[in-house]
């Protein structure tokens, strides 16, 4: 495994290979693909490492934004991301690297609503449910979690 024999309260880092040699990078967040590697949010993209430790860039992050949390679909199809800046949460779909909206207006606020109508200010975490359905969301100015319906946005 990448990071060497496991024992219990060991700390070990991750050694990021890109194609140009090891990387230094501002990471945001990370999140288990369910399958062995991870998703890296860093200050201008969505990276996959996989359990070898290369790495590739899923998505770019869109200027002016800011990706901090991360949760990957049951899947693997998609990677759900806590825009901060941006007060928004996000889908990239893994196979594209498309970035679209599932909630959030682009205003920071405080409203429940399908898709653009909710509202966040400065979302920071995220989990997924274990079927892939829903995503906790951590609101955080609002001091609030919110569940957004990943079928719906809602």
């Amino acid at each position: 495994p990448i990071f060497g024999a496991r024992v219990v309260g060991q700390v070990t880092t991750l050694p990021l290979e890109g194609e140009d040699g090891p990387l230094s990078l501002c990471q945001d967040g990370v999140a288990s693909d369910h399958a062995g590697a991870w998703y890296v949010a860093t200050k201008d993209s969505l990276l996959h490492v996989s359990a070898a430790g290369r790495v590739r860039r899923v998505a770019a992050v869109p200027e002016g934004e800011v990706f901090n949390r991360n949760a990957a679909s049951p899947d693997g199809s998609a990677v759900f991301v806590a825009d901060y800046s941006s007060h928004d949460i996000r889908r990239v779909e893994v196979a594209t690297g498309e970035v679209t909206t599932l909630a959030g207006s682009g205003e920071d606020g405080d409203a429940d609503g399908v898709g653009d109508a909710a509202e966040f200010c400065s979302p920071t975490g995220l989990a997924i449910s274990p079927d892939g359905s829903a995503l906790f969301v951590t609101d955080s100015a609002n001091h609030k979690i919110r569940r957004v319906e990943v079928a719906t946005g809602e």
